[in-house]
């Protein structure tokens, strides 16, 4: 007897489906292009049919995005970013939030929403009261009340970059800069040292005794050259931006699950840049929460270093069996990723 198809009456079975999926998601082709690819291969669908297909494994999925939704508010601090992409019928600009949940809830999760404001981000990290890593933007200030904000010396350091060009100045900024990332380097070399002994306690340690006199000698610097800086220069701009994201750009001294700028939220959207300038935009409202469900699982695969094909061809064949409410615990990636490695 066959086992039972994850889209029943489909006549397509998961390994079909995954394909779809990881071909979009992970290696960003868009449906035309696969349309052509199947046709090539003895299957003659249509584009709108593989689309349907999507929508239809979207919510198949939706518990396990769900569940890891629900663990990423646990974190003790995640990352966050957004950036835009276009939306059809009607035309106009959608926004896609990335968060990422903390080493004990390591999953990354996209949110699709027609706009970008405050509401969004609120909604969604609704009940959350850990940390937030993110830039200045005030969308994240009903989240974090500024007082469990994490700033970004990488967005910092950009507005002096910015500056160099027309203020020599800058270049004591970026010097500055500079020795705090050669810290965090040593750290993570200590960290990462095989057989070392370097703890959190001793990340914090390091980071106040060598990081903390230069912050203090950065923020004398700021206030001095403020005084004599033009305030709507590049320069005097990025003076401003460093004094007014003081409080957040030094709180990470204080734990060692912190981190020093956004970096990891920059780099886990970088691939959709890619996706986005081939397979261009995303239809309709309707997509949003499929393309926010399917990236979220394939991210989140990749991010434990597993195979997405192989990894959603065996939970779509787990869902088929499954009824509605079942706990899907056993299939998220870090817990599919440990079962698997201990049957191989």
């Amino acid at each position: 007897m066959l086992p039972p198809e994850p889209l029943p009456k489909s006549n397509i079975g998961a390994g079909l489906l995954a394909h779809v999926i990881v071909s979009k998601f992970c290696d960003h082709l868009p449906l035309h292009r696969q349309e052509a690819i199947l046709a090539r291969h003895g299957w003659d669908v249509r584009r709108s049919t593989l689309c349907n297909h999507l929508q239809k494994c979207g919510r198949l999925l939706k518990p396990l995005y769900d569940r890891m939704h629900r663990r990423l508010l646990q974190s003790f601090a995640i990352h966050a970013d957004d950036t835009p992409l276009l939306l059809l019928r009607p035309r106009r600009t959608a926004y896609v939030w990335l968060y990422l949940g903390d080493a004990q809830n390591p999953y990354t999760l996209f949110d699709l929403t027609a706009g970008r404001s405050q509401p969004f981000p609120q909604r969604f990290l609704a009940r959350y009261r850990g940390f937030v890593h993110a830039d200045a933007y005030d969308g994240y200030n009903a989240v974090h009340n500024n007082i469990r904000h994490l700033g970004c010396w990488m967005h910092a350091r950009r507005k002096f970059v910015e500056a160099e060009p027309s203020d020599p100045r800058a270049v004591e900024a970026l010097a500055f800069i500079r020795t705090l990332y050669a810290v965090e380097r040593e750290i993570k070399d200590e960290r990462d040292n095989p057989g070392g002994t370097f703890t959190d306690v001793d990340v914090v340690r390091v980071r106040r005794t060598r990081a903390g006199p230069i912050l203090a000698a950065y923020s004398d610097w700021l206030d001095e050259v403020r005084r004599r800086a033009t305030p709507k220069s590049l320069f005097g701009q990025a003076v401003e931006y460093a004094r007014n994201q003081w409080a957040s750009l030094v709180r990470y001294l204080g734990d060692a699950r912190f981190a020093i700028d956004n970096g990891a939220a920059e780099r886990a959207i970088r691939p959709l840049a890619v996706g986005r300038s081939n397979w261009l935009h995303v239809g309709g409202d309707g997509g949003l929460k499929t393309a926010s469900v399917l990236l979220s699982i394939c991210a989140s695969a990749t991010r434990h270093s597993l195979d997405p094909w192989s990894y959603l061809s065996d939970v779509l064949d787990q869902l088929a069996v499954r009824s509605a409410g079942d706990d899907v615990g056993d299939l998220l990636p870090d817990a599919w990723a440990s079962r698997h490695a201990s049957t191989t």
